[in-house]
């Protein structure tokens, strides 16, 4: 049987905007901007054809409320089966760290990659709905067999520190560093990221 891979993607908190009316005002429109499709656009395609590749299908990302994340994964959760892995980037990886946290869910994750996760509110936004009521680590840890921080030094959106401060509360889990990925959607490829799927026993940079 194949193995599963969801894909969270990123989004900003609708909090951020006094209104749907002001969020739309703020947007800047160029019909003829050049579309970049980033890495996720062609991960299934190098996966092959031993995975299944889902993108977990998020509304309004651009204008994102935790609640109705909330109600769409759990619409997708009886889809998933013991041993599939998770990459979350970003907003999708606070999503999916708040989530793991206050709920527990059926299945085994064999691995939970997140990317330049939020812990704190961000320079250009706060988190607001997506911060964890209550953190619950050992939640996390007793649903995913591995867990997997990427961060960039340079990321221009979430702060480096925050996967810093993940670390501190996940002792066993480990870390790719980076120094010139931004914060990631700028790249067509991450080949590391491929490697940690594909490979079971990838070796990644531990914690300094």
């Amino acid at each position: 049987m194949k193995k599963q891979v969801f894909f969270l993607e990123w989004g900003i908190p609708k909090e951020n905007y006094a209104s749907y009316y002001d969020f739309l005002e703020s947007r800047e429109y160029d019909i003829y901007e050049e579309k970049f499709q980033s890495y996720k656009c062609f991960l299934w395609e190098r996966l092959g054809e031993d995975y299944e590749y889902h993108i977990v299908p998020f509304p309004n990302r651009k204008y994102a409320d935790y609640h109705a994340w909330k109600i769409v994964f759990e619409k997708i959760i009886p889809f998933m089966r013991d041993d599939c892995i998770f990459v979350a980037t970003s907003l999708g990886a606070s999503f999916v760290a708040k989530y793991l946290s206050e709920n527990t869910i059926n299945i085994k994750i064999e691995k939970l990659i997140m990317l330049a996760p939020a812990f704190y509110d961000t320079p250009y936004e706060k988190l607001w709905s997506f911060l964890p009521d209550n953190w619950k680590f050992e939640n996390i840890q007793s649903q995913c067999d591995d867990i997997v921080f990427y961060h960039s030094i340079d990321d221009e959106i979430v702060l480096f520190s925050d996967s810093e401060h993940y670390l501190k509360l996940f002792p066993h889990a480990r870390f790719r560093k980076f120094t010139d990925k931004g914060h990631f959607y700028k790249q067509e490829r991450i080949i590391e990221l491929e490697e940690d799927i594909l490979n079971n026993n990838c070796n990644t940079l531990k914690k300094s």
